[in-house]
């Protein structure tokens, strides 16, 4: 067709930084004159983590005129039969981040394998392959986390000096911190990190307990690079970030499909990192702008520009 559509963005989990900046960032996107034009109404929902709730709300959006839904699913097969059938009824369907099990929607995500496996290689290299590692997982459930942690034990369980204890985070900082502080009530020799999200929470744990910060290996907010360029010449640290950009992709994905042009079944998106040594003020680090602010917020191969200025402009 030729436009303007009806776009819903349908999201699970909302209780953390990235959830909430992904949100703002669609907001941002579909503002931009070049999307606002094929958009006739911009549908948003966030249904917590219950399937059933996230399935009202997608019958909700279709019954409200969806040409097509971009969700964020709360777990892998709890919305397939929905969206199958939403898919049965000529709607698009693109899930990005925590995607779904069905092969008959676009998927829009990075490697969570890869990243898990990212992180913990860079401990091992760190640290020598001994000592004991804190794990900081995410949402339990969720693809996501069951991708990062698999990519995870795919290399701590090669060595057999690596010992890890895992807690739950759901990639919040104040969640990841609370975590942390307990595990070092207990463990006062952790060698290294790997957090899945709310980095900034847990290394404040390190700082807040009096143990001297170790190795870390999370996400990308700002927070946690501000204190990886504090700390510089103590250790070394890495971020690797998932962008909330990717809402942003999945939604230029969604419209190109109702404008009829064919799309990859699943799109990749990247990984950008960085240790200590490679982060640069005011282009992968921002000292002026919030902790709790995700870094890579822009996709310049898939026409997403924006700026942290649109971007904390937005109300949710």
């Amino acid at each position: 067709g030729d436009g303007p559509f009806n776009i819903a963005l349908s999201n699970s989990y909302i209780g953390n930084v990235w959830r909430t900046q992904m949100i703002q960032m669609a907001q941002a996107f579909v503002q931009h004159d070049d999307i606002a034009s094929q958009i006739s109404e911009f549908q948003v929902n966030s249904s917590g983590t219950d399937d059933a709730a996230q399935i009202a709300s997608i019958e909700d959006m279709i019954s409200r005129g969806a040409q097509a839904i971009v969700v964020n699913a709360n777990t892998p097969g709890g919305q397939v039969n929905v969206l199958e059938q939403a898919r049965a009824d000529g709607i698009v369907v693109v899930a990005f981040d925590n995607t779904i099990d069905s092969d008959n929607v676009v998927q829009v995500n990075a490697d969570q394998v890869e990243m898990g496996r990212q992180l913990a290689q860079f401990l091992v290299d760190e640290t020598g392959g001994e000592g004991k590692i804190l794990m900081i997982n995410g949402v339990a459930g969720t693809t996501v986390d069951n991708d990062r942690r698999e990519g995870a034990y795919s290399v701590f369980d090669q060595y057999d000096g690596i010992e890890y204890i895992e807690v739950v985070g759901e990639w919040d900082p104040g969640k990841a911190q609370t975590a942390t502080a307990t595990a070092l009530g207990s463990n006062s020799d952790i060698a290294g990190v790997w957090c899945q999200g709310g980095t900034n929470g847990a290394f404040q744990a390190f700082l807040d307990a009096g143990v001297p910060p170790v190795p870390f290996a999370g996400e990308a907010e700002n927070g946690y690079r501000k204190q990886m360029l504090e700390y510089a010449d103590e250790i070394n640290c890495l971020s690797i970030g998932q962008t909330p950009a990717m809402v942003c992709v999945a939604i230029r994905v969604a419209l190109d499909l109702l404008q009829g042009n064919e799309v990859p079944s699943f799109v990749g998106m990247p990984l950008p990192s960085a240790t200590t040594a490679e982060l640069e003020p005011g282009v992968n680090v921002f000292p002026d702008a919030p902790d709790n602010f995700f870094t890579p917020i822009q996709v310049p191969g898939c026409g997403v520009d924006l700026t942290i200025e649109e971007i904390q402009a937005q109300e949710i």
